[in-house]
């Protein structure tokens, strides 16, 4: 049996954890309401891109050559840090069964949990920094890269691994295709010949697919985010409940244990007094 000595280090211990995890609680739920107000400023314009696309049909990011490899170019959205409860780990869990039942693929990452996951197994890959709450001109880079690779022909296709948000308790790793645009292609169709443009169609089309790139890749990386900083909010308030009920059994403990040895110490006294009183 503990000591009333050690119950109360373990006290102290399990109240420590108890306000770490309140500030990172805290710090998570500031950044996930920031996120959330980025994402319904930014969803708009993200929407109206992909409406025009579809209405200037075709148009879109073309290829500079004609020799295209078969390999993929995938990009794989992280946490950056622990503490979120699943959120990393069944990411990761996903991005090993897509890598073991494909071609080597070149490999992008966002994210210093899955850097060092593919780090630690000597898979290279280049990495793009993103910050907890991301902005637009640290993603720019990423999308000309990706941008880049698929005009130059030196992938197929451009993948994005990420965890799409569901709400703030479920968060599903998620493949999703990017470039080449074979949505909008199906739309083309619906290009309206009355329509005028200045310059013209193709020349308006091929500066709006760069800018639809930018933002389409930015909101991954947002919503990406938003599902980390919630899954850190949620694992962390759970973590502050824990702690705050096993630190309040803990006082009881040790207040029971307290209140027996002043019980048993008076007895001994009392029983002290009797005998010499005999």
């Amino acid at each position: 049996m503990a000591s009333l000595q050690e119950l109360r280090k373990r006290l102290r211990s399990i109240r420590s954890t108890g306000q770490l995890a309140g500030a990172m609680r805290t710090a998570a739920t500031a950044k996930y309401a920031r996120l959330n107000r980025v994402r319904s400023d930014f969803s708009p314009y993200a929407s109206a891109c992909r409406d025009m696309l579809e209405l200037l049909g075709s148009a879109g990011i073309a290829r500079e050559t004609e020799t295209v490899s078969d390999r993929d170019c995938l990009v794989v959205m992280s946490g950056n840090r622990g503490m979120c409860g699943g959120f990393n780990a069944e990411l990761l869990r996903f991005l090993e069964q897509e890598l073991s039942g494909r071609e080597a693929p070149l490999l992008l990452v966002c994210g210093r949990k899955a850097a060092s996951f593919l780090r630690d197994r000597g898979i290279p890959f280049e990495e793009f920094l993103l910050s907890d709450v991301p902005d637009y001109r640290e993603v720019k880079p990423l999308a000309d890269r990706l941008r880049k690779a698929y005009t130059s022909g030196e992938a197929g296709r451009v993948l994005v691994i990420f965890q799409h948000f569901r709400n703030m308790l479920i968060q599903t790793p998620t493949l999703r295709q990017i470039l080449p645009e074979t949505e909008r292609e199906a739309g083309a169709e619906a290009v309206d010949p009355s329509l005028l443009y200045l310059p013209d169609r193709d020349a308006i089309g091929a500066q709006l697919a760069v800018s639809c790139l930018d933002a389409q890749v930015f909101d991954l990386a947002m919503e990406n985010a938003a599902g980390a900083q919630a899954a850190t909010l949620m694992a962390m308030r759970s973590a502050c409940d824990n702690a705050e009920a096993t630190a309040a059994d803990l006082e009881l403990t040790i207040n029971r244990r307290r209140q027996a040895d002043v019980t048993a110490s008076v007895i001994e006294t009392a029983s002290g007094n009797i005998q010499q009183g005999d």
